[in-house]
């Protein structure tokens, strides 16, 4: 078994992959990249165990774990997503309170567009609503969340923290 507890770096900065090694893509889903321990095998049949002492969500192309002979990079498998483009602040804010209301992970990325995994049902709800929601397939990474409930500790009061 490889046995990793951090992230390397990532696959896109070529320098921790050398032409010499083989690259072997440890698949995940999108909701399994916030585990905070791993044992899954990879394409080519090797066993990982990785611990996330980090506590940050992992992202495609993270390299968890690189010898002379292997280095193991996570490939976030992609699935069904709603994916929703908002004209105005007005229509952002009501689309994430219902899918807040939902229970259900939101994510934004770079381009403002709201991303969740695919339920039928919130889609049907956004689509009469007026929202024109799409249904594609995408890669759900960690773009930007947003943790509530996290008490400062100096001030006892209840903050919102971006998570970079």
């Amino acid at each position: 078994m490889l046995v990793s507890s951090a992230v390397i770096g990532n696959i896109q900065q070529a320098d921790h992959v050398q032409s010499s090694r083989e690259v072997d893509f440890l698949e995940l889903e999108w909701f399994d990249t916030t585990k905070r321990v791993i044992r899954e095998f990879t394409r080519g049949r090797r066993e990982v165990g990785f611990r996330n002492l980090s506590g940050r969500a992992l992202l495609h192309g993270d390299i968890l774990y690189a010898d002379e002979e292997v280095c193991v990079v996570l490939q976030i498998l992609p699935c069904a997503c709603i994916v929703f483009k908002s004209e105005s602040t007005r229509d952002m804010a009501i689309v994430c309170f219902e899918i807040g209301n939902k229970h259900v992970p939101i994510f934004i990325n770079a381009q403002n567009e709201i991303i969740t995994a695919f339920e039928n049902p919130l889609f049907q709800q956004l689509s009469k609503a007026g929202f024109n929601p799409r249904k594609e397939e995408r890669i759900i990474e960690k773009t930007d969340v947003l943790m509530i409930h996290n008490y400062a500790s100096a001030n006892r009061k209840i903050i919102l923290i971006k998570e970079d």
